[in-house]
């Protein structure tokens, strides 16, 4: 009797882990496997890789505190990132891994890169530099965020050693590849106008994060103005 009580309590303790939601041990494995078949955008889209890589070690991290819901949101968001980089890297291989002229110079071999990357939480900070905004399903800079961005410039030519990944950001609604795109558009006008405002385009570089990484979960007009947006992270 005591043998058949135990074997009920463990069912309905089974039964309820499962109804509760577990680790998302498949899907993290999806985003781990999705990482190794991406590992030549470590080479050729390293910024995207060390997104992608950022999210992953996110998701094991909420994973191990038991978030399970949020663990696996962000596996899936990490394993689109990873698939991202890869096609980005495929895109890019011809030309990545095509060797050096001899004699040729390559303007990354006078970048430093020996200060913390992507993947060091100390450098995951804005500085000085303050996001900008972007209007519904567009990459244009408002006059609003170019007095912004004229800000950032005299922060960054005051700070010339600093180095930044411009992060393009979209709100919900679209396609997960469409707002992909989008932010990566969105990280390039950021860029461009930078370089125009005559920040050094060596110290910028750009990622696009799409719709994964909100900054309001609000679905109305409020949280997606503030979800379409770049920010910028200081290496």
């Amino acid at each position: 009797m005591r043998l058949a009580t135990r074997l009920l309590w463990a069912t309905a303790l089974t039964l309820l882990t499962v109804a509760c939601g577990g680790r998302p041990t498949k899907t993290l494995a999806e985003a781990e496997n999705a990482l190794a078949d991406a590992i030549l955008a470590k080479k050729c889209a390293p910024e995207e890789y060390a997104a992608a890589e950022r999210m992953y070690a996110k998701a094991n991290a909420l994973a191990d505190e038991g978030k399970n819901d949020e663990a696996e949101a962000t596996a899936r968001a990490a394993k689109k990132l990873a698939e991202q980089a890869r096609k980005k890297a495929m895109l890019r291989k011809d030309e990545c891994l095509k060797p050096k002229a001899a004699g040729g110079l390559n303007p990354e071999d006078f970048i430093d890169t020996s200060g913390p990357g992507l993947d060091d939480p100390d450098a995951q900070n804005s500085g000085g530099l303050q996001s900008i905004f972007f209007d519904y399903n567009a990459f244009d800079l408002t006059p609003e965020a170019r007095q912004t961005m004229s800000a950032n410039a005299g922060w960054l030519n005051k700070n010339g050693a600093v180095r930044v990944v411009v992060e393009g950001h979209c709100d919900s609604r679209g396609s997960t590849e469409y707002n992909l795109a989008l932010g990566e558009k969105r990280a390039q006008v950021v860029r461009k106008y930078l370089v125009q405002l005559g920040v050094d385009p060596n110290r910028l570089a750009i990622v696009s994060y799409g719709e994964e990484q909100p900054l309001d979960f609000g679905e109305n007009e409020s949280g997606f103005a503030r979800n379409r947006r770049a920010e910028f992270t200081v290496r």
